[in-house]
Order: C-alpha cells, then structure tokens, then sequence
C-alpha cells in the first residue's frame, strides 16, 4: 500500500508585519513628560523593550491621558509577548484619541496574537472603511480570516493586498496558503514561486512550495525546497516534520523519523507531527502505537488532512475491520480518494 501525505499549511506561517507607529507629540505636554516618551522610543528602537516599557511607565504617570505613550507602550508589550497589557494600552489610547487610527490597528495585532480573532476582525473590519487603500489593513485581515479557517473570505483581502501592493511578499505567501487549502493548487504554486523570486530568503514560501511537489509526489523537487527552507530555519519543527515525512516516502524510513522526532521535541503539540509519526508505525508494521500516536494528533489539532485514513489502516492492521471502515468511510465523506479503495476492496 502507498501511503500519500498532504501537508497542511500551518496558520503560523500566516505572518503580518506589526508597524510601529509613533504618533507626533503634542506640544500641550511638558518637558518631562516629552523627555521620558522619548527616551522610550530610543530604548524601543534598540529592542530594549523592559527599558521602553519603564519610561513609557514615567510618561503615562506624568499624563495619564497621553495617548502616544499607551499606544507605544502598548507595541513594547507586544514585543515582549503580554498581549493583555499591550490591549489594555491601545485600548486607553482609543479612549483619549478616538480617531487613534495606528492605536486601533496595533489593537487589532494584538487581538490576534492573543487569539481573541473576533475582536481582532472587529477593529480590521472598521479600519477597512477608512483606509480603503491601504495593504496592510487588507494583509491583516486577510490573516485574521485564514486563521479562522474562513479561507473563501479571506481570498479577496488578499488580492486586494496584492493590487494595493504587488511586491508584498508575505500576501504572496499567504495567499498561496489559502489557496492551497481551497485546493486551488496551480494558483497556490505560482504564488509561492512570486513569493521566491521577490524574496529568496522566504523560508515558508520555500516549505509550502514543498508541499505542491508532494502533492505530486516529486520528493526529490520536495527535499530540495524544504533543505532549503531548513537552511534559512534549521530549528523550525514544521519544516523538520515535512521532511521528515519525504525522507520516509523516498525509503529513508529511520532518517524519517527522526526528523519527526526533533520536530515534536521543539513542539510537542503539533498533531501533524504525532500523525506523521503514526505514518512511520504503519509503515513499519506496529499498528498498535500506530493508534495511538493517530489518536493523539487528531486530539491535539483538529482537520489534520487524511487523519481518518490512516486511522481506518491502524484498525484494519490490528483486526478490527469494522472500526477501519467506519474511518474509511468518514474519510471518504471528507474527500480523501485515497480511502475510496480500501473501502471497495474491504468493506461491503
């Protein structure tokens, strides 16, 4: 039996930029106050985040009601990964500001590294009325969707994006993302490849190109981006995990493996990565830890592509064909042609 495996694109790969704006002071505030703002915009410059956040502290104490200073500490926050704080601070400096446009934007990313995405597409959705022209705003929002899995909506924010700003790698690259999985995958292809030629130190657009050629089970052409993307990102255990994967398509079952290994190392809760390893186990025969690595990826991460499948393989190798074709036919129901054979052939 061949063993097919479509890989699918993680949403941290749907990267935005977080601009740091820095609004004009008001010549209403004193000195001091001035003289500590800043000072934190130097400190925040030089990536000494604890540094800005303490004298954005000072500004904020001198004027509570500083717009600037909120907003900016708010970035610092967000840099230093307390998203709460960094939304309590865009939030206060929309109190004082209401049109603080950059404030409800830098909200918006922050929203959406804390998971809160509907808050997140609430402030993008607003900011789309007034900057109608404005990529950004269409790249961000465009993420906010994919990472809701709305990839049909978030298809056109992303070629707005590219129509407002054709040299806008990261909307090459996350368009091909959701154009992959609407499966539209020449479109997907060619904007990994655009996403290439404007940058060829694009680790991701290197690593879901991979994925095109494993689609087409050309392994070679798969190896040779995903090295690559390894090259540009040697610690990244999404890419680890996808090699891993070919080197066990191309009979390198235990070189495979360890790859998978390292990636669930660096990550312990990438499902894909335990389904992979549950590949490795059918292929080598142990259909009992086959189960079980299988069941913890589908636990771990929901919509794992072909999860039902491998399932159904784990139970017809351990003797339950009624729990194998029950998954098979799940996996059929989800479009997988690859279970539409095993259930011909096995279950009536």
């Amino acid at each position: 039996m061949k063993y097919t495996l479509h890989i699918k694109l993680v949403n941290c790969f749907l990267l935005v930029v977080l601009y740091v704006t820095t609004i004009a002071c008001s010549s209403k505030r004193d000195d001091e106050t001035l003289r500590f703002f800043h000072l934190g915009n130097i400190e925040m410059k030089k990536g000494n985040d604890v540094e800005a956040i303490r004298y954005y502290n000072e500004a904020v104490r001198l004027d509570p009601t500083y717009p600037d200073a909120y907003n900016n500490r708010g970035i610092a926050y967000i840099k230093y990964g307390d998203y709460q704080k960094a939304i309590a601070d865009f939030s206060n400096a929309l109190r004082f500001a209401s049109d603080y446009h950059e404030a409800m934007f830098n909200r918006a990313q922050a929203y959406d590294k804390a998971g809160q995405l509907d808050n997140s597409l609430a402030d993008l959705n607003k900011l789309s009325e007034v900057y109608k022209d404005s990529a950004k705003v269409f790249l961000s929002r465009g993420g906010v969707l994919a990472a809701k899995n709305d990839f049909v909506k978030a298809l056109p924010d992303y070629n707005r994006a590219i129509q407002l700003s054709p040299k806008l790698t990261e909307a090459y690259v996350n368009r091909g993302v959701v154009n992959y999985n609407l499966h539209y995958f020449p479109e997907a292809e060619a904007d990994f490849k655009k996403a290439i030629e404007l940058d060829n130190k694009q680790d991701f657009a290197y690593n879901n190109l991979a994925q095109i050629y494993i689609r087409k089970q050309d392994y070679k052409q798969a190896n040779e981006l995903l090295e690559k993307a390894i090259t540009l990102s040697p610690h990244q255990p999404y890419y680890l995990n996808n090699r891993g994967f070919v080197k066990m398509q191309t009979g390198y079952i235990e070189e495979g493996l360890a790859d998978i290994k390292q990636s669930i190392l660096a990550n312990p809760k990438n499902g894909w990565a335990y389904r992979n390893l549950g590949v490795y186990y059918i292929l080598t025969k142990n259909y009992a830890d086959a189960l079980t690595n299988l069941q913890k990826a589908q636990q771990l991460t929901s919509g794992i592509e072909l999860i039902h499948y491998y399932i159904g393989q784990a139970y017809n190798g351990l003797g339950n064909k009624t729990e194998a074709c029950k998954e098979w036919e799940l996996s059929k129901n989800l479009g997988d042609t690859e279970a539409e054979s095993v259930l011909k052939a096995n279950c009536s």
